[in-house]
């Protein structure tokens, strides 16, 4: 069977067990600023698409549950974007860990009820002016929710000016009621509740959830985490107003932000490899595995930092070949596996360049020149130059290509560059076959047609962000 990319499993009694991305060590640390804050606070954490932050975040809400005893709860704003209004999405979030963790007769469902009632009024009143009011009337809102909205921000707006105190008053209710809730679930440490996805959502949605976090939810001991792409959010902040300063407007909202960085993409690769268990599955096929130096998996990590792939780029790229070696014929070589990882590869880098260089429109040298200089390996620095020169050639092609190379090898003085093609010549002139002359052309056009049945299918990949 297919095995299917789901979230990494954490394990309660060993939280890091499956951490193949070494955040044990920034977890503890950035748990011990959890804990010694009790002002209100709002943190990022900000990593491309890709590269690992909503297995961090729960890792992390994981660790402060075992080791700190601090409550906290997780949420995807991308997948509340639907309300119209955050602040319920937020206080929604809050509902559901109260019904999940306490009586619905305990002193903090009986707080949580009195918060619920005085939102309203917040919603109500405060909301629609500040809605249509300061927001300038950019707010993307459906003509039938906006008329509605408009008479109450009108007597809103009245109020506002004529009642500033009381209007005053119903925002420290709430928020004098919210942390009556946080002191009843723990009186001595921290409320966390991480929000992931923010710069997937709807651009108006992002902006407002920013908003209430730091003008309603500016409570003590209550912290928000924020995981965002910062440049995505940027791009959506400036969707809504134009090009401006995004890192200043967004420090209105952030205390801290913290980058995270990623580490060993090799020890990454060599996780997704084990988890995978292609050679299992290669055993299957009667295809014997060349270890040492030249072992398939090391063209993984050559390529993944060249060509720049996220954490997720990564693993798709692991679950396409893991297809394709499920449905593979047994006269399939190492040769063959090979190739496959360098095209699924530069497909995942680029497809437009990928679909351009098989169909013969784009220049080897443009390949190369992405790729060679970077390539340490003399043995996959041959191979790869190879496999680009034999791509698209018959017989007839490929044979004066492999000519010409052998007649300036002859000429050529002793060096690094003669060895290198040295053992580019070896690698034309093979054939992996005792039962007919199958040359590295022929594998390429049998590898690219595997490739072509695999894109029938809709691979989202796991789900790493």
């Amino acid at each position: 069977m297919i095995k299917k990319n789901n979230q990494i499993e954490i394990d309660d009694s060993n939280i890091f067990l499956h951490d193949c991305l070494d955040r044990k060590e920034l977890i503890e640390n950035l748990s011990q600023l959890i804990v010694s804050t009790h002002e209100p606070f709002v943190l990022s954490i900000n990593a491309s698409w890709g590269d690992g932050k909503t297995t961090f975040i729960k890792l992390w809400k994981a660790y402060l549950k075992k080791e700190l005893d601090v409550e906290s709860i997780y949420f995807s704003a991308w997948e509340d974007d639907f309300s119209k209004e955050p602040l319920i999405s937020i206080l929604g979030e809050i509902n559901r860990y109260i019904e999940d963790n306490f009586e619905t007769n305990s002193e903090v469902a009986s707080k949580f009820e009195q918060t619920k009632k005085i939102s309203g009024k917040i919603i109500k009143r405060a909301l629609p002016a500040f809605l249509k009011g300061a927001t300038m009337g950019v707010l993307d809102i459906d003509k039938g929710f906006e008329s509605a909205i408009g008479v109450l921000s009108e007597e809103g707006a009245k109020e506002l000016i004529e009642n500033y105190s009381k209007e005053k008053n119903i925002l420290d209710e709430f928020q004098n009621s919210v942390n009556g809730v946080i002191e009843q679930i723990d009186s001595k440490k921290p409320f966390v509740i991480f929000i992931d996805e923010l710069d997937r959502c709807r651009p108006l949605y992002a902006i407002e959830l920013l908003e209430r976090i730091k003008h309603i939810f500016g409570i003590e001991k209550l912290i928000f985490v924020l995981s965002i792409d910062k440049n995505q959010l940027a791009e959506s902040i400036k969707s809504q107003y134009g090009n401006i300063d995004t890192d200043n407007y967004l420090r209105r909202f952030i205390d801290l932000e913290y980058q995270l960085e990623n580490p060993s993409v090799e020890k990454f690769c060599d996780m997704l490899y084990k988890r995978f268990s292609f050679e299992d599955v290669l055993k299957t096929k009667e295809i014997t595995i060349q270890h040492g130096d030249f072992h398939y998996l090391e063209i993984f990590k050559i390529l993944a930092p060249i060509f720049n792939l996220s954490l997720r780029q990564i693993e798709q790229v692991f679950t396409k070949i893991l297809i394709i070696f499920k449905t593979i014929e047994p006269r399939w070589h190492n040769e063959h596996i090979r190739v496959v990882i360098f095209f699924e590869m530069l497909k995942s880098y680029d497809i437009a360049i990928f679909n351009d260089f098989i169909i013969g429109t784009l220049q080897a040298d443009k390949i190369k020149s992405i790729i060679l200089e970077k390539v340490e390996h003399k043995g996959y620095k041959a191979l790869i130059e190879a496999m680009i020169d034999a791509t698209n050639k018959n017989e007839k092609e490929y044979n004066e290509l492999l000519k010409s190379k052998q007649e300036k090898f002859e000429n050529m003085p002793e060096g690094k560059a003669k060895s290198i093609l040295r053992h580019y010549i070896q690698i034309l002139d093979y054939s992996p076959s005792r039962w007919d002359d199958y040359k590295l052309n022929l594998i390429i056009d049998s590898a690219i047609k595997k490739m072509e049945f695999l894109d029938k299918f809709n691979l989202n990949g796991a789900d790493y962000e």
